[in-house]
């Protein structure tokens, strides 16, 4: 008999790569959507890579309501909870994500404990670990840092992926089942967008891609291939070395111009409109008061991150793709969408 797993918000970008590497690994998937809609073009998507979706179904569920959740957990082995808001424009109000993100986690884990599962991995992210005030530069941070919640810079989804992931792991513990919980920390998530659903790492790569940026910010970020992000997820379901740890999944840290730089290598015919130069921050903060998804990168311009993601490696026994394979994967998938 197989192994059954609830995995959450299966109709994402993360998520429905994680289903892939469930479905190939033998696993029964229990996928949970927010609308019926999207069963459909989630299940065409999967066939069309060639997965068999045989021992796939699905349960509509809202991370915001506790009905349906002890229901959709009993007889589930494990639970994979990957559906959290991240949306492309900034709120002025920091705790507009919490409820999704926070609310949401407590409700999967809770019907989890009570259906008795096995072990729960959850999509957390880096966002959790490195923002915070006075900061050298370059900056280091790892499994044991924390983003600060005080600071008044820290903005809306960093505040709801931290406070996530806060709860899940107070709420393990108070229940002695740290050891039963793996968060899996990438940073910015590329690699093949299987179908036209967006997200907002598709729209940051597309609007690369289109010639929406002149010119470059001067962020950098940890790139992670969505393909180790999802076998990250179903390896560490049956690890025991992973219980009870925050795994940094990704390669290397790369700057906006970085990135811009390797799909104009890889991409010719793309090159005219992909950015050159980088923008300085001061006309960066001046686009942020119009356009709010600049206001993401605004605590960030201009500072290096550093953070060592071998231990996760070991771990879990693989070798994450360099940050190149990543980009490249992401604007051809854009392509071949009619994308970009």
């Amino acid at each position: 008999m197989s192994e059954k797993v609830l995995l959450t918000g299966i109709s994402g970008f993360v998520a429905k790569h994680v289903a892939i590497e469930l479905l190939n690994s033998g696993y029964e998937v229990l996928g949970t959507v927010r609308n019926s809609s999207s069963i459909d073009q989630t299940k065409k998507t999967l066939e069309e890579n060639n997965v068999s979706t045989e021992k796939l179904s699905f349960v509509k569920l809202d991370l915001l309501k506790d009905e349906g959740w002890n229901e959709a957990a009993e007889g589930c082995k494990y639970i994979i909870h990957v559906a959290s808001p991240f949306p492309l424009k900034v709120s002025n109000d920091r705790e507009s994500l919490t409820p999704a993100a926070k609310d949401g986690t407590l409700r999967v884990l809770n019907a989890g404990i009570n259906a008795e599962v096995e072990h729960f991995v959850k999509t957390s992210s880096i966002v959790c670990m490195f923002r915070r005030p006075n900061r050298s530069n370059p900056y280091t941070f790892g499994e044991n840092d924390w983003t600060d919640l005080e600071w008044d810079k820290t903005t809306d989804y960093f505040v709801s992926k931290t406070r996530a992931e806060k709860a899940a792991w107070d709420l393990m513990e108070s229940k002695g089942l740290k050891k039963s919980l793996t968060c899996i920390n990438p940073g910015f998530v590329l690699g093949d967008f299987l179908n036209e659903k967006t997200s907002t790492s598709m729209e940051y790569a597309k609007q690369l891609l289109q010639g929406k940026y002149p010119a470059a910010p001067k962020f950098s970020v940890m790139i992670s291939h969505v393909k180790d992000v999802a076998k990250a997820h179903v390896l560490s379901l049956s690890n025991k070395k992973a219980g009870g740890r925050r795994l940094i999944v990704g390669s290397e840290v790369r700057s906006i111009l970085e990135l811009s730089k390797i799909m104009a290598k890889n991409i010719p015919s793309h090159a005219k409109k992909l950015p050159k130069r980088e923008l300085p921050n001061f006309m960066v903060k001046l686009i942020s008061y119009i356009d709010t998804s600049a206001k993401t990168m605004v605590p960030d311009l201009g500072l290096k991150m550093q953070t060592d993601q071998t231990y996760a490696e070991e771990i879990l026994q693989i070798k994450f793709k360099a940050s190149e394979i990543a980009v490249v994967d992401a604007a051809k998938s854009l392509i071949r969408l009619k994308l970009a």
